[in-house]
């Protein structure tokens, strides 16, 4: 059960991330067609991406912050970089979103890095 309580703190950061940004940017973020409806597609996907997450933080040995930090910057290389030179992206838009999934990343991998060094 040692596992648990970062991975459920993880899952739970991203979950009220995710729901204080909802409230803040309104209905202009909203996915067009989630699978479950909005919240219960949310709950599936972070335990999804907290479970891969944990996954990586023990096959590697690495810190979380830093899985976190990798991860992220990960993201943006996958989707903000492509974003902006093949598809047409603001500059701008792509660092907002690069901030905000950085921000998602940190604060969760923290969350759980935190609870793991606290068992």
């Amino acid at each position: 059960m040692s596992r648990g309580k970062p991975i459920f703190g993880m899952w739970l950061a991203l979950i009220t991330l995710s729901f204080v940004f909802s409230m803040i940017l309104g209905e202009s973020s909203a996915p067009s067609a989630p699978l479950f409806g909005m919240w219960p597609t949310v709950m599936v996907v972070w335990m999804i991406l907290v479970l891969f997450f944990d996954w990586v933080v023990q096959s590697t040995g690495l810190g979380a912050l830093q899985t976190a930090v990798i991860l992220g910057f990960s993201q943006i290389l996958a989707t903000g970089i492509p974003g902006v030179m093949f598809e047409g992206m603001a500059f701008g838009e792509a660092a907002i979103a690069a901030v905000f999934g950085m921000l998602f990343w940190v604060v969760a991998g923290g969350t759980y890095g935190w609870l793991s060094s606290s068992d």
